[in-house]
C-alpha cells in the first residue's frame, strides 16, 4: 500500500496543483483531516469541489503539543478504519500549504508505519502560504544572498527572536500566538500581514504598524524585511 500525502495550496481552489487532483481522484480511499468532530476543514472543502462526498472519510488529527495523545487518537482510528484501508492499493491524505511543511501528514505516517512498516509514501508539493502572501503583497521575498526565515509563532520565544536576529526577511506563522510581536520585529523595516490569502471575498493585505494589531485569524501570515 502507498499513501499519498498532497499539499493542496494555502486555502485557493485555484491553486490545487493538477497532479494532487489526479493522485485523489486515483485513489482507493481519501482521508480528510479534521481537527476535531463536526469541524469541516479547509482541505476538504476543497476536495469536494472536485469529488463527491462520498469518497471521503474524516479523520481527527487533534490540535495539540501532546504528542502521546494526538498518536493515540490516530492509532485508534486507523485500527478503526482497518477494513476501508488494509486492501487498498493507494489511500490520499491532503494537507493544507505544502506537504513537506509543517504538515499533518507525518503524524499520519509515523504512526501508520507503526502498524504496516513497509508502507509506502509519496509526496506531492503545494504552494506555501508565505509564497502566495507574499504573490498577493507584490513583494518578493527574497534576493540575492539574501537570508529568508520561516518562523512559526507558536515557537519557543528567544528561538523566534534568534532567527529574526539573523534573517534579512522572513514570514511568520500563526502570529496569534506572539504577544510581543512589535518588540520582536522592531528591527524590520517593511511589514505587512496577509489574512487570508488567495480567497477573495475574505483577504486583506495590512502594512506598517497596524499589521501587528488586532490579528485574530489563524489564516495569516506576516511578513518582514529589514531593507524597505
Amino acid at each position: 500500500m502507498k499513501l499519498i500525502i498532497a499539499g493542496l495550496g494555502p486555502g485557493s481552489p485555484d491553486l490545487v496543483t493538477r497532479k494532487a487532483l489526479n493522485e485523489a481522484s486515483s485513489s482507493d480511499v481519501i482521508i480528510v483531516p479534521r481537527s476535531h468532530g463536526d469541524s469541516q476543514g479547509l482541505a476538504e472543502k476543497i476536495l469536494l469541489e472536485n469529488l463527491p462526498a462520498s469518497r471521503l472519510q474524516h479523520f481527527t488529527i487533534p490540535m495539540t503539543y501532546d504528542g502521546n495523545l494526538r498518536d493515540r487518537v490516530i492509532l485508534e482510528q486507523l485500527e478503526a478504519s482497518r477494513p476501508q484501508w488494509e486492501r487498498a492499493h493507494k489511500v490520499f491524505f491532503p494537507v493544507i500549504g505544502d506537504s513537506m511543511l509543517y504538515s499533518s501528514g507525518a503524524y499520519l505516517l509515523d504512526v501508520w508505519r507503526k502498524i504496516l512498516p513497509d508502507l509506502e509514501a509519496e509526496f506531492v508539493p503545494g504552494v506555501s502560504a508565505h509564497s502566495l502572501a507574499a504573490s498577493c503583497a507584490q513583494k518578493f521575498l527574497a534576493m540575492r544572498g539574501e537570508i529568508f526565515s520561516v518562523i512559526p509563532g507558536t515557537a519557543d520565544h528567544e528561538k523566534i527572536r534568534t532567527a529574526l536576529d539573523a534573517c534579512d526577511s522572513a514570514a511568520i506563522y500563526k502570529p496569534t500566538a506572539l504577544k510581543n510581536l512589535p518588540d520582536l520585529v522592531k528591527d524590520f523595516a517593511h511589514i505587512i500581514r496577509v489574512d487570508f490569502a488567495g480567497i477573495p471575498e475574505r483577504e486583506r493585505i495590512i502594512e506598517g504598524e497596524e499589521a501587528l494589531c488586532n490579528i485574530n485569524e489563524y489564516l495569516s501570515v506576516i511578513l518582514l524585511w529589514k531593507n524597505s
